[in-house]
């Protein structure tokens, strides 16, 4: 059993730390935002993670993880300490590395022992940021350290399963020690781990958002050109499919990326290869077709019911994707907006992200259920992958709409099920 602290616990460091407490570590947790402390203290994550709340009590009861307040606290006891801050974007300048350089700050002054630990770098960075950043603040403490980059793979929305049983484990490590101890930690993972150095592991994160990212953006504009041509994206996509150098996964077209990760990561690996004189060119690609395929939605709705003014819009899906509250980069604010723009009225519903989208668009009448948002509407857009949406009928859109005119932005409905209604998706 190792002791392990975990310094920041948005969705990374908690999902994380749970997962360790409960594979039999014991967890000392930190987090500068005391009101999320004192909610992880109570048992109450401060975003939805499906299966999170009652792990996160089970491993509280037992003991096995502890909130505690001060940087110093977790640090202490702790043999691993994981860095798991945000990076968030600055606008032009790719990632923000100041949350992390705060963070490595207080480590070295809490590091007041002469032990021994081995710092981990969870937080996705650009490569370099763990020799350039974080290795010379260390050094300032004269302690003796090791240093790894161990880059998450978590999906929104699934965040605790995947840390529970991780599908491929990175390890960045400064030599076999290192890699020692992290195995150890990971023991009971059945999965592929792959050891490498520092600035490699770093690359691998940024390198597996980009491409799934791209493939995302390809799929779109595939579905766009399959429209144009009067074809049938499914057919297009089953039968390049069988190509074996092709995974048909992150194939499925809608209305664009969006999230915590896609967006920030593109963004922050086109301006680090700008600083080193690399221009990006498809990712500057993949970026600019995000930025527009959400109006392929309002146009099919416009196809369907010509001038927007006045028509009242449903917009099922608030949260950038299924099965999450978080709102960041969701492709529901340009699509409300532009409703807005038109002169539509909108309607919206979410499961969880109700609340936090009536910040972003106040504009927005936010409803308490998916029959309430269709009642009377004129069209509706579904665009967020919620199983309760995959499950509504033509029954329910003709029950309750002025007119049936719905836009699958994310292809979750059968159209042979939509019989009497006007059914559009993009593809």
């Amino acid at each position: 059993m190792a002791t392990v602290a975990i310094i920041g616990l948005g969705p990374v460091g908690l999902a994380t730390g749970v997962a360790l407490a409960a594979q039999g570590h014991r967890v000392f947790a930190c987090d500068i935002d005391a009101d999320r402390r004192a909610q992880i203290v109570r048992g109450r994550p401060p975003f939805y993670e499906k299966g999170i709340e009652t792990a996160l009590r089970k491993v509280l009861r037992l003991k096995r993880f502890s909130v505690v307040n001060t940087m110093e606290e977790a640090v202490g006891p702790s043999e691993i300490v994981f860095l798991c801050v945000g990076t968030p974007s600055k606008p032009n300048e790719g990632m923000d590395e100041g949350p992390l350089r705060e963070a490595v700050k207080s480590l070295a002054t809490a590091w007041r022992d002469s032990k021994r630990r081995t710092v981990v770098v969870k937080s996705t960075v650009v490569p370099g940021t763990t020799d350039n950043l974080v290795r010379p603040i260390l050094e300032t403490t004269n302690r003796t350290y090791r240093l790894a980059v161990n880059p998450e793979f978590l999906r929104e929305g699934h965040a605790l399963a995947d840390a529970l049983r991780p599908d491929r484990i990175v390890l960045g490590v400064d030599g076999a020690a290192t890699a020692r101890i992290l195995k150890a930690l990971y023991r009971s993972a059945r999965c592929p781990v792959f050891v490498t150095d520092l600035r490699t592991a770093e690359a691998v994160k940024y390198a597996t958002n980009a491409f799934l990212a791209t493939k995302v953006a390809f799929a779109n504009e595939l579905a766009n050109l399959c429209q144009a041509f009067g074809v049938s994206y499914d057919e297009v996509h089953r039968g390049m499919g069988l190509d074996p150098r092709i995974n048909p996964r992150f194939l499925v077209p809608g209305v664009g990326f969006g999230g915590s990760c896609f967006p920030k990561d593109v963004q922050a690996l086109v301006a680090a290869g700008r600083k080193h004189g690399v221009e990006s060119r498809v990712l500057d690609a993949v970026l600019a077709q995000n930025e527009v395929q959400y109006l392929r939605s309002i146009a099919l709705l416009e196809e369907e019911l010509g001038d927007l003014r006045g028509k009242r819009i449903a917009v099922l899906g608030l949260a950038f994707k299924g099965e999450t509250d978080d709102v960041r980069e969701t492709r529901a604010v340009p699509i409300a907006r532009t409703l807005l723009s038109k002169g539509a009225v909108v309607v919206g519903y979410d499961p969880l992200a109700g609340p936090s989208f009536s910040r972003l668009v106040p504009e927005v009448k936010v409803v308490r259920s998916a029959k309430e948002a269709l009642a009377g509407a004129h069209g509706a857009i579904l665009q967020a992958e919620w199983p309760a949406f995959s499950r509504l009928t033509a029954k329910d859109f003709l029950a309750t709409m002025a007119t049936p005119v719905v836009v699958d932005g994310r292809r979750i409905l059968d159209p042979k099920k939509m019989r009497g209604v006007r059914f559009r998706r993009i593809g």
